[in-house]
């Protein structure tokens, strides 16, 4: 197995604590429109599930008790600690995921033709080699089987007032996570990803959030602060002096923001 863990990295964190509350609380914002939408893209009770890259498990184990409780799921990780976390967490459950270890790149784990339903959900994104990771996806789905991809897009963030230092803030953190291999512009991108390799009946929606669904803190929170990490050094002050900006406007009660992210999905061809 390959150890590529692309531009996102759990384990090297300033704090691994408060990132894993973000997971969690990411998750729990994000999962009621979420299942809506997985269902909509063709997550059926019953499937055999790959959750990629799925982090903690929390994603897998939602699928799992609210979508597919007479399915399989399987979260799939490379990450050993995130991988050892889901593991944890998942004996407390009574019916829970499966969790392997496996590398998106590869995908060892799985047999091929096994999957009805793979979920790469804010994966993409941090891949130097997103289509291979997509060729790989391919060859585990059963003919006929579907991908649905949820990424962001940051060309969707805005907010009000104008945050001074806020476009550079933006743009500093995704020119680092590009050095690292990511794209955080993806979005736009994934209906022409699939068909080029090999995907067909692609379903686009894009999906937005703002502070009139989520509260302010926590819209900060999940959207924008965790991307101090991708602030080289030299630049933490500045950066540290525009969220704080930011936090003031949430605080006085003027602050609107809004993002998006689109969920894309799409089928390997069915067999002649």
């Amino acid at each position: 197995m390959d150890n590529n863990l692309g531009s996102y990295n759990y384990g090297s964190f300033s704090s691994n604590s408060e990132e894993l509350q973000r997971l969690r609380r990411q998750a729990e914002i994000a999962w009621s429109m979420e299942e809506e939408h997985l269902m909509t893209h063709g997550l059926q009770n019953g499937d055999t599930v790959a959750d990629l890259a799925c982090g903690p498990g929390i994603i897998s184990s939602l699928i799992k008790r609210e979508v597919c409780p007479d399915g399989l799921v399987i979260g799939v990780e490379l990450n050993k600690s995130l991988l050892a976390l889901a593991r944890s967490m998942a004996e407390e459950a009574d019916h829970a995921p499966e969790f392997r270890a496996g590398d998106v790149y590869e995908l060892d784990c799985l047999e091929d033709g096994s999957i009805d339903f793979a979920y790469c959900r804010f994966v993409l994104q941090h891949l130097e080699e997103p289509a291979r990771a997509l060729q790989s996806i391919f060859r585990k789905l059963r003919p006929g089987g579907r991908v649905a991809v949820l990424e962001t897009d940051d060309s969707l963030f805005d907010c009000t007032p104008d945050i001074p230092g806020m476009k550079r803030f933006l743009e500093t953190a995704a020119a680092e996570q590009k050095r690292r291999g990511g794209d955080r512009k993806i979005g736009r991108k994934l209906a022409g990803l699939l068909w080029e390799n090999g995907f067909l009946d692609a379903l686009t929606q894009v999906v937005t959030i703002n502070t009139d669904m989520i509260p302010g803190d926590e819209f900060l929170n999940i959207t924008t602060r965790f991307k101090l990490e991708l602030i080289p050094g030299e630049d933490q002050d500045w950066a540290r002096a525009c969220l704080d900006r930011v936090q003031e406007a949430i605080d006085s009660g003027s602050f609107f923001g809004q993002t998006g992210v689109y969920m894309v999905s799409a089928a390997r061809p069915p067999a002649d």
